[in-house]
């Protein structure tokens, strides 16, 4: 009766022999198999199929939902009211950790067991705040190795030299730079404004210097500089770029730049551009130009053998001609493994013109650009990456600090989701390839180049552990933090699971600052139409899904692909970049054709900086080489052309903002609840508003990049002020520290960043304590001076310290004003003993004489749950403990207690920090019950008062949070004659600010809704697999191609309106004990649809559609014997709402299957309530077996986009070799 123990029992028992007596587990099998007891899936490791999770004290399994609540209107989400749910969900008998995600309007909650994320599920539907609750999932990475296991040799031949080969540019001579370097044409500058650019070459160009004298100015490999006469060789060329500051530099072949010193001394010896690498370019009317160095000296070559920068003055040997070099149409790196890259160049001429392109940029000059790498993380001191990873502004490196207060310590180059910390080292190789794919510095003569040369900051952050797994919820909060810290492109070579709306949500949000996603479109070799692949499947705007292809031009053999779905192809196969301990290995997948897009998206952007997140989706789409084996894979049945790419964007129009910026913002929050923000923002005007439409004002990060908006847009409407009322409270993302107004038009808006033109203010939040100290006392020993004092004032801390940062002392004058402070106690997250959870009241709890909390539960009955919350340091010593083992259990921190141990009843210590005492029991058999002593440390604290002069006739001590502080506080009295009694007073509401002279800028201002607390959360993960060929894995693949169709739908239904907005949700289920003539049956039928509507959210029978039912192969059927009458089938059906459902109920049906494919009660629940439908059809009992045995697949949830591609119902040919219906996850897309 009681099967799960006796599985656990088994369990336990089989481990035990296996690891005493190897040949003792085949033996205890035998009797398991015996006795029939089945090992359900549940038991499983999440994540790791198969594996038996340990019982007892050991580490248990991390089982997570992601909350998500109502939505609400920007500026009317009540942040008391999210505190309360996520200290809802915090007092759950079994949430491990809960963690809200106030930007999202989410949670992420971690439970002790897969039976407790069912139970909260099941109360949260009936939750009106919470629109939807999701099961986390499981992604995996897409990659194979396929050879390349040794470092590469990176040892270069010395002061090797490749030209650079521009072609001959075109250009203007209406625009003065050019016409100082005598150029000709119509199309210079750039649109956008923001660097020189020519029709035929639209970058930097390779010129040689002429003297007066008719020489060269020369460099040679030691940086020397001469005169050379004759024709211009590759010493004499120099590549010139043009700066923002209006200064040019000059870099030699050999990849130093031209520089001159205070003594005029000139050499070309530098590697990067600072000032003293830039000269002021003056035209001088005649066709040649003067060059002045950062000294403000003139360079000449009056003296024939050297060029030098000593002149005040400019006279003819002053003059230079700039004169451009005519070569070919490509610029190759020196790295030594250039060769290998095929993808970037090869003669079989099915690259990405990587060559063409870098003649017009490499990014080398640019702006930079942030690209996180969202993956297994980055081995950030690699030779050929270490230059090129982003580093935190606001992050001290080393110092065991959480300087910027985002919640990780030192995260200098990215943050560790899966380990919880900000070391985003990589410990699996995947992240690290992908890295060097887009930005291995390029032309460093070592290792491999990436897309981009220079310029991108590679963000780092892990989610996927050494195994490549992760889990979902860790990939949201890798996106938020990549959005809080100005990551404009995202590289996602991971993916596979059900598809998750939680998921979606987080990329929508990512969406609406304009972060661009390059994302594997998948390794199994089948159509993401008919079978979606995610992230890439969903309908976003801002999601490029890459196929890969390999060296002939051919789609990889492992390849998803999808006309609708899939974008674009990018080489994957046989790619060579870098993998930690400045390795470099070969590998193959889509996930190594996703990062040159992300790389060619950063070249692009970064070549033109103004230009839109949708217009760089749109350059990348459409400029793609078509080829015929793409067509009719992909939707643009093309291959990335990186030459292409930056034309179209020379040719693409950018957004034109005004020109012209607010002056100011003000804004004060005015509401007293802790994380809640609200009052009036106050914009004054821009002075010009002649190209202004409109003013919008963001929430930026620490970091300085745009976040969230607040409110509607404010029309521009010639006041010199403009007001937005916030009539109720918003809550502030993670990371948000300031709001920033900025003006807007039709043709764009200006970029909200800290650093711009935008005025910003930093937001601080007005929040007041809602406890204070429960008593205050002085024990004083009266100075022997008169009028003085010396002695020590006790605070016993509040019950709840949740809301104070400090406790003030001040003074207290006889007439009831506060007098000069004399100090503050800090608070630590005390927390007096407080009990949650239905069966507090059966719990017996007193206070003893000697201070410590009593707790008693003798005896207990069936299914009792509560949870104690305490802070420590403090001790747990228990006085009487019996239970039944394994099934009644009291947690206590991370210790697990069960069973008799009356024997040995241990006292455990308790932390700093708040922790929690968990209780629960089952509804079989029970023990005699519990009890045990809580001690406290710390409740009362106490200042020491040296000798002071008496300023008044007591003392008041004032709870306060952060510099604001209650206008009353708890008064002292009677110090005088010795020991005083503490005066309560009424708590008086209001505010009183205290002095400061510095702003908190470095302190987390909002950065959750709730309390702090020492929790961690570690939300859901993703995986990445290295196999061979990961397209044939073996789960389910042999039952699935040659399953037999017994029943198939005639026709395709048409689709509703709602269908053709929104979609379906399609999934199977296998039932194990039901014969598969049952299914022929059309009353068997109806009573499958009759239990998914009775299952599902908001189901009617009309909205469910089966699809087709499978069974047994033929060769399953000619062996199976007279017992095994009774088989399996596997039931397709799909979802479609009624006309007039909204999008969440798609969402909700999508989460309840979710939770039907990896819990074991729900689909217990579904088998026991499909038997009695079936019983009730009438069906005979020898086509039926008692139980029925159900397990389903993960859900896909159909956008409209793939509804419109392809019929949804295909014929078992068809999918035959799709394992994904059966849940198989995919691994990581390499």
């Amino acid at each position: 009766p009681k099967h799960r123990k006796a599985q656990a029992c088994c369990v336990q028992m089989a481990t035990c022999a296996s690891t005493q007596v190897p040949g003792a587990m085949v033996l205890w099998l035998l009797v398991v198999g015996t006795l029939a007891i089945r090992v359900d899936s549940s038991l499983a490791d999440a994540g790791v199929a198969g594996q038996l999770p340990p019982l007892g004290k050991q580490e248990h399994s991390d089982h997570r939902v992601i909350v998500r609540y109502s939505e609400m209107p920007p500026g009317d989400l009540d942040t008391t009211e999210i505190d309360k749910q996520i200290q809802k969900l915090k007092a759950h008998p079994n949430v491990v950790r809960a963690q809200s995600l106030p930007s999202l309007g989410m949670a992420v909650v971690s439970l002790d067991s897969a039976e407790a994320g069912e139970e909260l599920m099941e109360t949260l539907q009936h939750d009106s705040s919470v629109e939807l609750v999701v099961p986390d999932t499981w992604v995996s990475a897409f990659d194979l190795f396929a050879g390349g296991d040794s470092p590469l040799d990176v040892t270069a031949e010395p002061n090797r030299r490749l030209r650079s080969q521009h072609a001959l540019p075109v250009q203007c001579s209406a625009h003065a730079a050019c016409r100082m370097r005598g150029l000709i044409g119509d199309c210079c500058p750039a649109k956008d404004g923001m660097m020189l650019s020519c029709c035929s070459s639209p970058g930097n160009d390779l010129v040689a210097l002429q003297t007066y004298g008719g020489t060269y100015v020369s460099a040679s490999p030691d940086g020397a500089i001469s005169q050379i006469a004759g024709a211009p060789q590759d010493s004499e060329i120099f590549e010139i770029a043009f700066h923002e500051d209006s200064g040019v530099s000059f870099r030699s072949l050999y990849g130093k730049y031209l520089t001159a010193d205070a003594q005029g001394v000139v050499r070309a010896d530098r590697a990067v551009v600072t000032h003293h690498e830039k000269f002021e370019m003056v035209e001088d009317g005649n066709g040649t130009v003067y060059l002045k160095s950062s000294f403000g000296k003139y360079l000449g070559a009056e003296d024939l053998e050297r060029i030098t920068a000593d002149r005040t003055n400019a006279s003819l040997w002053e003059r230079f001609r700039v004169q451009p070099q005519a070569v070919p149409g490509q610029r190759l790196p020196d790295d030594p493994a250039f060769s290998k890259l095929w993808g970037m160049h090869s003669y079989h001429g099915f690259d990405i013109d990587a060559p063409e392109a870098w003649q017009v940029w490499t990014g080398e000059i640019g702006k930079g650009i942030t690209v996180a790498v969202i993956d297994t993380g980055i081995d950030y001191n690699h030779e050929d990456l270490s230059e090129q990873m982003w580093v935190n502004p606001m992050e001290i490196p080393g110092n065991g600090v959480d300087d910027d207060g985002n919640g990780y310590i030192d995260d200098v180059h990215g943050a560790d989701f899966a380990n919880e910390d900000g070391d985003p080292m990589d410990d699996q190789m995947h992240g690290t390839h992908c890295a060097g794919t887009i930005a291995g510095i390029g032309n460093n003569a070592v290792g491999v180049s990436g897309v981009a040369w220079r310029g991108v900051r590679l963000m780092a952050l892990k989610f996927l552990t050494s195994t490549g797994s992760g889990r979902t919820s860790d990939a949201i909060r890798a996106m938020d933090y990549a959005v809080a810290h100005g990551a404009r492109i995202a590289s996602n070579s991971w993916g596979g699971g059900a598809s998750s709306s939680a998921l979606r949500t987080a990329m929508e949000r990512a969406e609406a600052v304009g972060m661009l996603f390059a994302v594997a479109a998948g390794n199994e070799a089948s159509n993401n139409d008919e079978v979606p692949s995610y992230p890439g499947n969903y309908d976003l705007s801002n999601i490029i899904s890459v196929a890969s292809t390999d060296s002939l031009g051919k789609l990889s053999s492992f390849s998803c692909y999808g006309n609708s779905t899939v974008h674009v192809a990018a080489p994957g196969s046989d790619i060579y970049s870098t993998v930690p301990k400045n390795g470099y290995k070969t590998l193959s997948g889509t996930s190594m054709a996703a990062p040159h897009v992300s790389g060619l998206a950063a070249l692009v952007w970064m070549y033109r900086p103004q230009l839109s997140m949708q217009q760089v989706r749109e350059i990348i789409i459409g400029s793609v080489r078509k080829l015929p084996a793409l067509d009719g894979k992909v939707i643009t049945g093309g291959l990335i052309n990186a030459k292409d790419a930056l034309e179209a964007a020379w040719a693409f129009d950018p957004p034109k903002p005004p020109a012209h910026a607010p002056q100011a913002i003000e804004f004060e929050d005015i509401d007293p609840r802790i994380g809640a923000y609200g009052g009036v923002v106050t914009i004054t005007a821009a002075a010009d508003e002649s190209d202004i439409d409109y003013y919008r004002v963001y929430m930026v990060s620490g970091a300085g990049f745009q976040l969230e908006a607040v409110g509607e847009p404010i029309p521009a409407t010639g006041e010199p002020e403009l007001t937005m009322e916030l009539n109720a409270s918003f809550v502030p993302p993670m990371y948000a520290r300031a709001l920033v107004a900025v003006s807007g038009r039709a043709s764009g808006e200006m970029p909200a960043r800290l650093r711009g033109l935008a005025p910003h203010v930093d937001i601080e939040d007005y929040g007041l304590p809602i406890l204070g100290p429960k008593s205050v006392s002085w024990i004083g020993d009266p100075d022997t001076k008169k009028d003085f004092v010396n002695g020590s004032l006790l605070v016993e801390r509040a019950t709840d310290e949740a809301s104070i940062t400090t406790y003030n002392v001040y003074w207290h004058a006889e007439s009831g004003a506060r007098g000069p402070m004399l100090g503050s106690i800090a608070a630590v997250g005390f927390l007096e003993p407080v009990c949650s959870g239905t069966s507090c009241g059966l719990i017996n709890m007193n206070r003893a004489d000697d201070g410590a909390y009593v707790f008693e539960r003798r005896p207990y009955g069936g299914l009792e749950d509560a949870e104690i919350r305490a802070s420590g340091p403090g001790s747990v010593e228990l006085t009487y403990f019996d239970t039944e083992d394994y099934y009644d259990k009291l947690t206590i921190g991370d210790e697990e207690l069960h069973g008799n141990l009356t024997c040995c009843l241990p006292t455990m210590e308790l932390s700093d920090g708040r922790t929690a005492i968990k209780w629960s029991s089952d509804d079989s058999i029970h023990g005699a019950g519990w009890s045990f002593r809580l001690r406290q440390e710390g409740s009362t604290v106490e200042l020491q008062i040296e000798t002071s002069e008496v300023l008044g006739s007591g003392f008041e001590v004032v709870p306060a949070y952060e510099k604001n502080e209650l206008m009353s506080g708890m008064i002292v009295v009677e110090i005088s004659g010795g020991a005083g009694k503490s005066q309560s007073e009424a708590y008086r509401g209001g505010k009183r600010r205290l002095a400061t002279s510095e702003p908190s800028w470095g302190r987390r201002i909002g950065g959750a809704n709730i309390p702090a607390s020492n929790d961690k959360v570690h939300p859901t993960s993703v995986h990445a697999k290295q196999q061979k060929e990961p397209w044939l894995l073996q789960s389910g693949l042999e039952t699935r191609s040659s399953a037999r169709v017994i029943w198939s739908a005639e026709q395709v239904q048409q689709l509703s309106p709602f269908a053709a907005r929104h979609g379906r949700v399609r999934s199977s289920f296998m039932v194990t004990g039901l014969a598969e003539e049952a299914c022929t049956k059309p009353a068997i039928r109806a009573a499958f649809v009759q239990a998914l509507a009775k299952q599902l959210p908001g189901v009617e029978e009309s909205d469910v559609r089966l699809v087709r039912a499978l069974g047994a192969s033929i060769e399953e059927a000619r062996h199976a014997t007279p017992q095994d009458q009774v088989g399996w089938v596997r039931v397709e059906f799909e979802i479609e709402p009624s006309e007039g459902a909204h999008i969440i109920d798609l969402d909700r049906i999508e989460s309840q299957l979710i939770l039907l494919s990896i819990g074991r009660r729900p689909a217990e629940k579904f088998g026991s309530a499909l038997s009695l439908v079936l019983k009730a059809s009438g069906l005979p009992h020898h086509l039926m077996a008692s139980p029925l045995d159900v397990v389903f697949t993960a859900p896909q949830q159909l956008s409209p986009r793939m509804l419109a591609a392809a019929p949804l119902l295909a014929s078992a040919a068809e999918h035959s070799g799709d394992r994904r219906l059966h849940g198989a996850a995919s691994p990581l897309f390499v």
